[in-house]
């Protein structure tokens, strides 16, 4: 059961890694792109819909197509019939997830906006973990002052409201990519600090920390080349903690309109598009909530795997 869900999660998270990775090469339309308003707003998933290319390179989107007497076409926007060109080609244009109220690809944004909200919760985990560790590793060999002062700082930021804490930091700073992940990161790194400072106080004691102190190494070097890592595991294991929340912290900015700026997506903003059309255009905040709910979930599933099997 523990292979089961360390597998399943792992899997999960690489196809989307692997699919954000790719997506400048993938056959997307632009995902900002709004080519036409009026034919294409909240088309339903798998919606078909006639596209009349001109000779200039042009198009021009239709509602309905239909064959005139002399044997062309005409095609209709709104209640506007228009004479197709001899010259022109018409094909079909399909949108496999829908559209938005702006006539955008869903599809595209959802996995353009993979790339924001992975990359923001990946980059934003490595903070948090990096920054955690570090604080739990000096607290834990140091001991003494350096320790009971280190922990009081970190049981007064775990004191704080962190949603509080982010929506003011996000309100007071320019939202861009770099300061969610700098947001993120430095707001949730206390777990971390907690658990590896404990993790230390307990290797420190140990036979071979206490030979390679005898032998003269620094604390230093004993931090790094024997407390550091034996606590690595831990530290695995509260990343994939860590990169949940942080996907989920960013979603949650984006929502309220304090992630990164349009007209770059982002699963938070696609769902927050989406959250006045539920009834009329669930699709619109659907997939983007799934697609988070999914990496959450996997985040969690990889934890609890990697939890038991080291």
């Amino acid at each position: 059961m523990t292979d089961l869900r360390l597998k399943a999660g792992t899997v999960i998270l690489a196809a989307w890694a692997l699919v954000a990775a790719l997506a400048p090469w993938l056959p997307l339309r632009d995902p900002s792109a709004q080519p036409d308003g009026l034919v294409l707003r909240n088309l339903p998933p798998m919606a078909e819909v006639d596209v009349v290319s001109f000779s200039g390179g042009t198009k021009r989107y239709a509602h309905e197509l239909r064959r005139d007497a002399d044997g062309g076409f005409s095609s209709r926007r709104g209640e506007t019939w228009t004479r197709v060109p001899d010259a022109a080609r018409i094909d079909r244009a399909r949108f496999v997830l829908g559209t938005d109220a702006l006539g955008r690809d869903l599809l595209s944004r959802l996995i353009w906006g993979s790339r924001v909200s992975l990359v923001a919760g990946f980059l934003a985990a490595l903070v948090a973990v990096t920054l955690g560790g570090g604080v739990g590793l000096i607290a834990g060999i140091a001991g003494g002052r350096v320790d009971a002062l280190l922990m009081r700082l970190t049981d007064a930021a775990l004191a704080i409201p962190r949603l509080f804490l982010l929506l003011l930091l996000a309100a007071l700073f320019r939202p861009s990519l770099a300061t969610i992940v700098l947001l993120v990161g430095c707001t949730t790194w206390m777990a971390a600090a907690r658990l590896v400072r404990g993790e230390a106080l307990s290797i420190r004691e140990r036979e071979f920390v206490a030979s390679a102190r005898a032998a003269g190494a620094s604390p230093v070097r004993v931090a790094m080349r024997h407390v550091l890592p034996h606590a690595a595991t831990v530290l695995s294991v509260e990343a994939a903690i860590r990169l949940g929340q942080a996907v989920l912290l960013e979603a949650s900015l984006s929502f309220l309109g304090l992630g990164v700026p349009p007209p770059a997506a982002s699963w938070g903003g696609l769902i927050a598009d989406g959250r006045d059309r539920l009834l009329d255009a669930w699709w619109i905040a659907t997939w983007p909530g799934l697609a988070l709910a999914g990496v959450v979930i996997a985040s969690s599933l990889v934890a609890d795997g990697a939890r038991e099997r080291l």
